[in-house]
């Protein structure tokens, strides 16, 4: 009976080991955690970013976070995973999909998004500054239409 208890706890604790996703083809830098505030907000506010987009002439910088980086959240730290992001996606996906098609239909934004190896079917969110700098909220392992 113990050895019976030991092996299903071995295996219990081997099915919860996750395994990472796949790398992306494209190098993206991505510094510590990700911030959950504005990551959140660019997700649910996507289809009012999406408005913003149309404005813009000119796209100086552009940062990529990548919300299925995989780390390792402190016990407590109440960072939501990579699925709880696609979820939050999926809820907003009318906004999203409006983005999407906003920064395609932009030709500075679609040239920027192609600069830097990214598709628009990967974007979930966006920050847009004054200036036209882009912060964009990316899954690199979604299928190719998750909506």
């Amino acid at each position: 009976m113990k050895i019976l208890k030991s092996l299903s706890l071995a295996l219990f604790i081997g099915a919860a080991v996750a395994v990472p996703p796949l790398p992306t083809p494209i190098a993206r830098a991505q510094v510590g955690q990700i911030d959950l505030q504005p990551s959140m907000a660019a997700i649910i506010n996507a289809g009012s970013r999406a408005n913003k987009v149309k404005s813009i002439t000119k796209v100086p910088s552009v940062g990529v976070v990548r919300l299925d980086f995989v780390v390792t959240p402190l016990l407590g730290s109440g960072v939501p995973s990579w699925q709880e992001y696609r979820v939050l996606a999926q809820r907003n996906a009318a906004g999203v999909r409006k983005l999407q098609q906003a920064l395609m239909a932009n030709p500075v934004t679609r040239d920027a998004l192609a600069d830097h190896g990214i598709e628009a079917w990967q974007v979930a969110g966006a920050q847009i500054s004054s200036k036209g700098s882009l912060r964009l909220y990316i899954f690199s392992i979604w299928e190719r239409r998750p909506f």
